[in-house]
């Protein structure tokens, strides 16, 4: 299919999504790129870039360089990405402060019908051929399930952060990115750089030198980060793609209750299931009413995706 302006636009738009979740502690990028079917061809793109482009581009010029490395489509989610990351982070901060039942239930029915969308692109579980009674995929599930619940019973660090701590802290943040269902903003919350990173793009746009070095040592780690875990991905997701699906979606439902809309404020972060509750009176209350509203919205998005993307497929 010949590509044109409007396509050009929607990866622009996808990487935007992205971007926004990154911003929002719970939400992962790698969820929403699943979500809207870009997660396989953004992890290709990573992982065939190498040390080899250079000779290429000596060889047969950018152009070439251009479209065999994939650049233009690497370009545009990444432009969507950092694009939201600069503009909307205070808006993102702002709509989770003044409406956070009504975003918290749109991520809540975006992950819980991406869920049901990767299970059905999983194969069969042959339960006949098992080794250890249940399927590997099976294990693989709980084992994404216990390692995403564990991360948002940890407590935040409150660690001294400098250059070389926000270095660190872009590597491990980017490759939780990648990975649907862990949030690489909680991340860095847990790291305790959350509040710095968001200060430190607000002052770059602004120019302000300060805030540089900040800037260029955690992009630096997140560059390092996603070129050595995007090839684990790859690698993974080509030979053993059942199983990393299923990984991976372990890793969705166990954010889910990071998800939930109705929260206690002010209890510790261990215990994080006993904060959610239900509104009383169900229908008759406004908040689980709009819960409900916008959760419904999330599901209808995934699904129109999902539509549309099979109709590109045919």
């Amino acid at each position: 299919m010949k590509k044109t302006n409007f396509s050009d636009i929607i990866i622009f738009i996808k990487g935007m999504f992205m971007g926004m979740a990154d911003i929002v502690p719970g939400v992962s990028g790698g969820t929403i790129a699943i979500i809207t079917g870009i997660y396989e061809e953004l992890l290709r793109t990573i992982n065939g870039i190498n040390l080899k482009i250079y000779n290429d581009y000596k060889k047969s010029g950018i152009k070439n360089v251009w479209i065999n490395y994939n650049l233009s489509f690497l370009f545009k989610v990444i432009s969507g990405i950092f694009f939201s990351i600069t503009i909307f982070s205070q808006f993102i901060l702002l709509l989770i402060e003044n409406f956070p039942i009504a975003l918290w239930s749109l991520f809540l029915g975006l992950i819980s019908a991406s869920i049901i969308f990767l299970l059905r692109q999983t194969d069969k579980l042959d339960f006949k051929k098992s080794r250890f009674i249940l399927p590997n995929q099976i294990y693989l599930l709980l084992i994404g399930i216990f390692l995403a619940i564990y991360i948002q019973m940890i407590k935040p660090s409150s660690t001294d952060i400098d250059f070389i701590y926000l270095l660190f802290c872009g590597m491990i943040s980017i490759t939780a990115m990648l990975l649907p269902g862990i949030s690489g903003a909680y991340i860095l919350v847990l790291l305790g750089a959350y509040e710095t990173m968001l200060l430190t793009f607000k002052e770059v746009i602004k120019f302000n030198s300060d805030y540089f070095l900040n800037f260029f040592s955690f992009a630096f780690g997140a560059i390092l980060g996603v070129k050595l875990f995007s090839k684990f991905l790859t690698w993974s997701y080509t030979k053993y793609k059942n199983n990393t699906l299923y990984c991976l979606i372990g890793f969705m439902i166990g954010s889910l209750p990071s998800l939930w809309p109705w929260k206690y404020k002010n209890v510790s972060t261990s215990d994080f299931i006993q904060n959610m509750y239900i509104p009383d009176d169900y229908f008759l209350n406004s908040e689980f009413n709009q819960g409900i509203l916008f959760f419904v919205i999330g599901v209808m998005v995934v699904l129109i995706l999902e539509r549309f993307s099979h109709e590109r497929k045919k």
